[in-house]
């Protein structure tokens, strides 16, 4: 069986709660995506949460006040039907891969999965 570890995105973009809004919006133009893990600092990367596109369209000014805080995560030594259920049964579409000290190590996205 494979282990999340194996197949999830390495490559990250990542933002801190102090994150200007237009500044979100420009990663994920730039990046190509629709959600972004929030991490304590760049440094650290501890996950507190998820901004989305739909939570950019605020009038707010910096991540802090329009983030998602109920962010689900899996363990890097999860395996795939693991990550698989856990998407499923909270109808989310991408998530955030941890290690084992809670830093921010990966991304799981449907469109992975699909391809398993």
């Amino acid at each position: 069986m494979d282990k999340v570890s194996e197949v999830m995105i390495k490559d990250l973009v990542c933002c801190t709660p102090v994150t200007k809004i237009e500044d979100s919006k420009l990663m994920m133009e730039k990046y190509e995506c629709t959600k972004i893990p929030v991490v304590n600092s760049l440094e650290d990367k501890k996950i507190i949460g998820v901004v989305s596109i739909s939570d950019l369209a605020t009038s707010a000014e910096k991540v802090i006040e329009c983030m998602s805080k109920d962010t689900r995560a899996v363990d890097e030594d999860s395996t795939v039907d693991e990550c698989l259920k856990l998407m499923i049964m909270n109808n989310i579409e991408q998530v955030p891969v941890i290690d084992k000290q809670g830093h921010l190590c990966g991304i799981i996205t449907e469109k992975i999965l699909l391809k398993k």
